[in-house]
């Protein structure tokens, strides 16, 4: 009988072998711990099924759980590519990036990166940026509490003295811009419907509050002005950096559009 660490070793090389059960036995993968003769010896059959029949149950559970575990993380992917094409899609992803720890939680981390970098799944832009969308809203969920601590304090109003003031960010934002308007094609897919993909640039900033994840469309500005301050730009220093990455400066309408939309979604508070 096989000593039950190299039994372990050897069901885990056969289980997450993408063959059938009987060239996963026979893979180098699994003969390097056991051999399959060793192996019928060590597994015993039930009153209807062989050994390897018994086996083939847990090998055939392994690429459904990936399913579920990427559909959790990427619900908008896998209802736009369907359930036939987002199960080719778990199959070629995990050929690339195999699950590498004992639990599914990092599994889908190099989704939008593969996305990128493939073909076979279109249209290929869209769904990387809706890939880089849905991969933010599950890193900030997952976000320590202690680590995101709560959302900053709603800022004061100093009439004086704007242009040094510093505004605290919220330490879940994440803040992403795209070639495709993937927020309102998430939205669509929710609902069921059938998103626009066609190329229309988009900007999102993406926060947790408690244990709610919440995303805001913004303008380019808006993002532009948001982005600076969270490098702790003091608000004068901010305004200039937005206006020379906008190519013109932010019109006193669009501050005060910008800041209403920072305050009310508790994206920025007091420094």
């Amino acid at each position: 009988m096989a000593e039950l660490p190299r039994l372990e070793r050897w069901m885990q090389a056969v289980i997450v072998h993408p063959g059938s059960v009987a060239e996963a036995v026979r893979a180098r993968s699994a003969t390097r711990h056991l051999q399959v003769s060793d192996a019928r010896r060590a597994l015993l059959p039930s009153r209807t099924m062989a050994p390897l029949e018994r086996l083939a149950i847990y090998q055939g559970m392994y690429p459904l759980r990936m399913h579920e575990a990427l559909a959790a993380d990427y619900p908008g992917l896998a209802a736009f590519l369907g359930h036939e094409r987002f199960s080719d899609f778990v199959l070629s992803y995990v050929a690339v990036h195999p699950s590498r720890s004992y639990t599914f939680a990092h599994l889908g981390h190099r989704v939008p990166e593969f996305l990128r970098k493939t073909r076979r799944f279109a249209p290929t832009a869209f769904l990387a940026d809706l890939a880089r969308l849905e991969r933010a809203m599950t890193e900030v969920f997952e976000v320590d509490e202690e680590q995101a601590g709560p959302p900053p304090s709603p800022p004061r109003h100093v009439a004086t003295d704007w242009a040094s003031r510093r505004f605290a960010v919220s330490p879940t934002l994440r803040l992403l811009s795209f070639r495709y308007a993937v927020g309102p094609a998430l939205d669509a897919l929710k609902s069921g419907k059938r998103p626009a993909t066609r190329p229309r640039a988009s900007w999102t900033a993406v926060h947790r509050r408690r244990y709610s994840v919440y995303r805001v469309e913004l303008r380019r500005e808006e993002f532009l002005l948001l982005g600076a301050l969270t490098k702790g730009r003091p608000l004068g220093a901010a305004l200039r950096e937005a206006a020379r990455r906008n190519g013109k400066p932010l019109s006193p309408a669009a501050v005060t559009r910008a800041f209403r939309t920072f305050t009310a979604e508790r994206l920025i508070g007091e420094g």
